[in-house]
């Protein structure tokens, strides 16, 4: 089983360190996937979240174990990368993975009009609604735009930072938009990530279910699980949980080798 969605140095705000995030996967018996964040554009600090990929191939490969070569006691390691996806700057963006090797590229989208979601002031001025509406729009923009991904990430990032008082997606709400977003997923051939951070909140599974059972309806096919580990106490948190999800949608669970998609297999 694969946690494919992790930082470590490479990343601004990573807490641990890749040995550290390698020996809780060995704990756990379970494989995973760096995904160091690339993000152009990030506002007030254009070089916090990119990397230079020449030092790190240098030093993640030595570590870099495929998928035939692992065992138990050694678990898949692969090299990937979180690419921050804005409607602008898909030409900029698609030439970011051919700096090197990697294994997986998760598109992710992480701004609202050119303003970190992270930040409070990004939601001045606008209502719930309006926030949850321009987050699709610009969702269905980036990734109608961008080609050179594998999956797109954590579809409830905004739900940890709004600042309104309902904080998960309502049944029903902007279905339309919901639908353009996974049908253009689909038409490329793209996974969906079923991310972990939020899977404790009841809430939010049952307000995240309906939304990948209607990927799957539409023709998906395809989920990756990913903790979004910051620090190695969350790698592989809740996957049991995001994997149930899949289940329940009806989704295969795959993970990217070389680019190359490949069912998880899930034993036990």
């Amino acid at each position: 089983m694969f946690d494919t969605h992790m930082h470590c140095e490479f990343s601004t705000d990573g807490k641990m360190t890749f040995p550290e995030a390698q020996a809780a996967a060995r704990r756990l018996g379970i494989g995973i996937i760096l995904t160091e964040h690339w993000d152009y554009d990030f506002p007030g600090h254009e070089d916090w979240f990119r990397f230079d990929c020449d030092e790190y191939f240098r030093r993640n490969a030595p570590s870099r174990r495929p998928v035939r070569e692992a065992g138990p006691a050694d678990p898949p390691v692969l090299l990937g990368l979180e690419l921050g996806l804005q409607p602008h700057l898909a030409e900029r963006d698609d030439g970011v993975p051919d700096g090197g090797p990697f294994d997986y590229v998760l598109g992710s989208i992480h701004m609202l009009n050119r303003k970190d979601l992270y930040e409070a002031d990004t939601y001045a001025g606008l209502t719930r609604g309006q926030a949850l509406r321009q987050y699709l729009e610009q969702a269905i923009a980036s990734v109608t735009n961008h080609d050179n991904f594998d999956a797109l990430g954590h579809i409830d990032y905004i739900c940890r930072y709004w600042p309104y008082a309902e904080k998960n997606f309502l049944p029903g709400e902007e279905a339309a938009l919901w639908d353009r977003l996974f049908q253009v997923l689909i038409d490329k051939d793209k996974a969906l990530e079923i991310n972990t951070r939020r899977l404790d909140d009841p809430a939010a599974v049952r307000a995240l279910l309906p939304l990948y059972r209607r990927y799957a309806a539409l023709g998906g096919r395809c989920c990756t699980l990913g903790s979004d580990a910051h620090e190695a106490a969350h790698v592989g948190r809740r996957l049991a949980a995001a994997a149930d999800i899949a289940a329940a949608a009806g989704l295969d669970i795959v993970y990217y080798e070389a680019r190359q998609r490949h069912l998880d297999r899930i034993e036990g």
